[in-house]
């Protein structure tokens, strides 16, 4: 009796930590998995708070015969200006040829530019020159949209390789830190305390998320949202002295992303980039040999009459898993192509498709 009252107390604890363990699990499951998170920083921008194109003509110097030849009248004028402001009276037909190239400098002026900081510039030829290697970029200055002058940018060049095996671009070269900044860019990104967050992705969901963020934060009623991609921010009082610091806590706090549901096909590699999220809808694909069906019972592998063919059953399943099973089964990256081009035209992907 004793061993039989034993073996029950045992059989009833089993019982119980079963039903505790399926309860565990089950709590596991219903547990939603966290959205992809991102800083208000990565996601927008101030607007207002943007770097400015520079832009320039200038000469380069010390080329040693690969410069612009006697035919590139524009560099001959332009040295035979500059000879001649530098006190030495020249004309166009005099200009030493070979040594000297005409070069269109550029440069991107960062926000909040002081003077005296330095900053690249990106040189390209004009005329036949066939290298830069080894020159000198002579004093240039750099001007803005407003036709004002910027910066001024002098230097030795440098030439670097390009992308490719063993290809040179010897005709476009950097001078890095060659220029220094003459007129401060300082925006005025907070007109009357109140600035506007540009997303750089526009999306309804994801703008109305980071105005209810800010506000949640900052407790109280500082963001809104005003169109798709806007979201003005007011700056609180006790921060009105502390704009720097107000910025800074508000790029850091963490938004959930919703993203649209997109499949990016390269049909020249095979190559198919899609989110988590895209759902197939059920259906039945015969490709070839091979019929696959999603969300659908097994049926027979071999109809009467017919070629044998592998059947694959995919029950409720995600675009990525049906691209493992199709790469598994060997499917050649142009008829994957074809095949999820098909499911979209069906109605059978609710998703975007981008072609590049």
């Amino acid at each position: 009796m004793a061993r039989s009252r034993d073996l029950a107390g045992w059989r009833c604890r089993l019982f119980w930590l079963g039903v505790g363990l399926v309860a565990f699990f089950a709590l596991l499951t219903a547990i939603p998995v966290k959205a992809e998170e991102s800083r208000i920083k990565d996601l927008t921008n101030i607007r207002g708070v943007r770097p400015n194109q520079l832009i320039g003509y200038g000469l380069v110097v010390g080329l040693s015969g690969s410069g612009d030849s006697r035919k590139s009248l524009t560099t001959n004028k332009a040295v035979a200006s500059m000879l001649t402001r530098l006190g030495t009276r020249t004309t166009p037909e005099e200009a030493v040829a070979g040594s000297i190239a005409s070069v269109i400098v550029t440069a991107e002026l960062p926000p909040f530019s002081r003077n005296g900081d330095r900053i690249d510039v990106r040189l390209s030829t004009v005329g036949d020159a066939k290298s830069l290697a080894g020159g000198t970029l002579i004093l240039t200055p750099l001007r803005a949209g407003d036709s004002n002058v910027y910066a001024a940018a002098q230097g030795a060049v440098v030439v670097g390789q390009a992308s490719g095996t063993g290809v040179q671009v010897l005709t476009v070269a950097n001078v890095p830190g060659g220029a220094f900044v003459e007129r401060e860019f300082i925006p005025d990104f907070a007109v009357a305390d109140t600035f506007v967050l540009s997303l750089k992705v526009p999306d309804f969901t994801t703008n109305s998320r980071v105005a209810d963020e800010i506000n949640k934060y900052f407790r109280g009623f500082f963001a809104r949202s005003l169109d798709l991609a806007s979201v003005e921010v007011t700056i609180p009082e006790n921060y009105l002295d502390r704009t720097v610091e107000f910025v800074s806590e508000m790029e850091h706090l963490k938004v959930s992303v919703d993203r649209k549901a997109v499949v990016i096909v390269n049909e020249r590699t095979g190559t198919v980039v899609m989110g988590h999220d895209v759902v197939i809808a059920p259906v039945s694909i015969a490709h070839g040999n091979l019929a696959i069906q999603v969300g659908a019972s097994k049926g027979n592998s071999k109809g009467e009459g017919q070629s044998p063919k592998v059947v694959v059953n995919l029950g409720g399943t995600t675009v990525g898993k049906l691209i493992e099973t199709l790469n598994a089964l060997g499917v050649r990256p142009p008829d994957l192509v074809g095949i999820l081009q098909a499911m979209h035209a069906a109605g059978a992907m609710q998703a975007e498709m981008k072609f590049i």
